[in-house]
């Protein structure tokens, strides 16, 4: 069959093309494997599943033929990151303890978007058990940031936001624990979603009432995010804050109204705890903050230094959280493991339970801290994180350096703007808007109340209209090359 390179397209026009039978489901995947092909110096792909999308593609492409109905995406490529479980097709975690792992039951979201006849091709990848915001793993090595192979993608979805900048299917699933869908996604140049708590199964992690952790989206056309949070926003009975939710599932188009930016009250927050900002970033987001003002935003700055925002206790929550998943992997394989991964169990295991009791807390203090400051605003902005994407090869424990100045801890240093809202619930998105004097994506970080995608969508459709970011691809990987 004659490969179709979809790269670009819309979810909506893979979908259009294939059940007007204008193209086959199968052309569609020969051309994705071949770009695929392409993208492999930047290695986004964990685990490559062509003969089991060619399979699916033909599956759709018989139905078609026979009359049958489809679902919402119907014939669309996609990917999931290497920690979602994906029946029949390898999830290894990125970690030699785990690399002959084939699940035997699909995530829900993941046997949701297959219910709406998307094609699975492919795992992304992510540093080990997804433990940092760098991608790179001794199973799979380092993933590469498209615009410039030696900066790192960002992570722990590195992988996925590589694919999506890289044109390799629409939407990619990801996931994310203190940024870790966003990061990448500003790192990359393209948009990221974490919604809010349980608009989302996540059935899987033993510790469901603690979540922290979020199944998100990233997609290259914002529109695009909404195709794949509708497909996978139906409650679990295994997810309780899914069935707490108590309403109908996520609903693309929006139908809420009204003009994403006249008249919202937004709230800017420059540096959450008053350290570096790079100056290119600080420079967009002043340009972002004049696209608002154009638009009639009515806009108020904040010092982010008066807020306590709580940033240990997410780390506090996750590494406990960890060493009870991990304890015996550490204990009996700790030479397999990345040594930043058994370095983060370390510090699950030095945890104590006054510790854990404080930040249990401190979790719902910080929550209460940010539904304050919704009070009087309607949107909170800030950086993605504090510099363009650092070096591919950074260490998690080593401080970020910029022009050869050492600026601290790379937690505390580059990505605090993320770390609250997966503490607090909050939905919020990474917006690609332009670029450094070095040619990196800047990515700016806006977070909404609960239940609000809808809007945090529609407000990325603005931003795109202004920017045309979802055309933009990295050197060599435009549409049709």
């Amino acid at each position: 069959m004659p490969a179709q390179d979809f790269a670009g397209r819309t979810v909506a026009d893979h979908v259009e093309a294939f059940t007007s039978g204008r193209v086959a489901a199968r052309d569609i995947v020969e051309g994705l494997l071949e770009r695929t092909r392409k993208a492999e110096p930047f290695n986004p792909i964990a685990t490559l599943d062509a003969e089991g999308a060619r399979a699916a593609a033909d599956a759709l492409d018989e139905r078609r033929k026979k009359g049958g109905s489809f679902g919402a995406l119907a014939g669309v490529p996609v990917s999931a990151k290497d920690l979602i479980l994906t029946k029949g097709l390898r999830t290894a975690f990125a970690s030699v303890t785990m690399k002959d792992n084939v699940p035997t039951m699909d995530a829900e979201a993941i046997a949701q978007w297959r219910a709406a006849d998307a094609v699975l091709f492919a795992k992304t990848t992510t540093p080990e058990f997804g433990h940092k915001v760098l991608t790179d793993s001794p199973l799979h090595g380092i993933t590469r940031n498209p615009w410039n192979r030696e900066h790192t993608s960002g992570g722990s979805s590195g992988g996925a936001a590589v694919s999506v900048a890289l044109g390799l299917g629409p939407i990619a699933m990801s996931t994310d624990g203190a940024g870790s869908g966003r990061i990448p996604a500003a790192c990359c140049g393209v948009y990221g979603l974490k919604a809010t708590l349980g608009r989302v199964p996540h059935e899987v992690p033993p510790d469901q009432f603690g979540q922290l952790t979020y199944l998100g989206v990233m997609a290259r056309h914002p529109a695009d995010l909404g195709a794949g949070l509708a497909s996978m926003s139906r409650s679990h009975p295994n997810d309780p804050w899914t069935l707490a939710i108590g309403r109908e599932p996520f609903a693309w188009p929006d139908k809420s109204g009204g003009h994403p930016i006249a008249g919202k009250r937004i709230t800017v927050i420059r540096r959450m705890t008053g350290g570096y900002l790079d100056p290119d970033t600080e420079a967009r987001l002043d340009a972002a903050l004049a696209f608002l003002d154009r638009q009639g935003a009515k806009i108020k700055e904040l010092d982010g230094s008066e807020i306590d925002w709580k940033l240990d206790v997410a780390r506090i929550i996750l590494r406990a959280n960890q060493i009870e998943r991990f304890a015996d992997i550490l204990k009996n394989r700790r030479g397999d493991l990345d040594p930043s991964f058994a370095r983060t169990l370390d510090e699950g295991n030095a945890i104590d339970v006054v510790q854990l009791r404080r930040a249990l807390v401190d979790r719902t203090t910080a929550f209460k801290s940010v539904q304050g400051l919704f009070a009087d605003c309607d949107l909170l902005l800030t950086p993605t994180v504090a510099t363009p994407a650092p070096p591919a090869t950074q260490n998690q424990f080593e401080p970020l350096v910029v022009d050869g100045k050492p600026l601290g801890d790379l937690r505390a240093a580059w990505y605090t703007y993320t770390i609250p809202f997966n503490m607090t619930g909050h939905p919020a998105i990474s917006i690609p808007f332009g670029r450094s004097k070095a040619g990196l994506p800047i990515g700016i970080h806006f977070v909404a109340p609960w239940y609000a995608e809808g809007h945090l969508i529609r407000l990325a459709q603005a931003f795109d209209a202004e920017t045309g970011a979802s055309a933009e691809f990295p050197p060599g990987f435009a549409a049709g090359t």
